[in-house]
């Protein structure tokens, strides 16, 4: 399963404290309105050559798509390069988050983290009045 990130997806994760400084950085910077879509599609372009240079299928249907195994990793990435860039302090663990999520692209870039792409469908759960009794 691949995940699209966009501006309005990155933007609904984004602790309100992020978010409000993010949105008062763009007030001051119009000029920087595209900036996190950028980020983005950096960030995406990364993790989606890491897995070709891996022969791994990567569809083309979405260029800002990753697949599900990477989303946490990528969003980590996305967020720790925005917050640089306007200025934000980075806590501890954020630094140490965006370390892991760097060794976690270089290990799919190395092919050491087998990336599984599956044609199923992930597993689901049925409500109770769906099944048969």
């Amino acid at each position: 399963m691949w995940k699209e990130l966009t501006v309005s997806y990155i933007e609904s994760i984004m602790n309100p404290t992020v978010y409000a400084s993010y949105q008062a950085w763009l007030s001051d910077n119009p000029g920087k309105a595209g900036r996190l879509a950028d980020i983005i599609s950096m960030t995406t372009t990364e993790y989606r050559s890491a897995m070709e240079a891996n022969a791994l299928p990567v569809p083309d249907t979405s260029a800002s798509a990753v697949h599900e195994s990477c989303v946490r990793h990528a969003q980590t990435t996305i967020l720790f390069e925005l917050k640089k860039e306007i200025g934000l302090t980075l806590s501890e663990a954020e630094n140490a988050a965006a370390i892991r999520a760097d060794v976690f692209l270089r290990a799919v870039w190395m092919g050491s983290i087998p990336i599984i792409i599956s044609s199923q469908p992930s597993p689901s759960y049925a409500s109770l009045e769906d099944i048969p009794e």
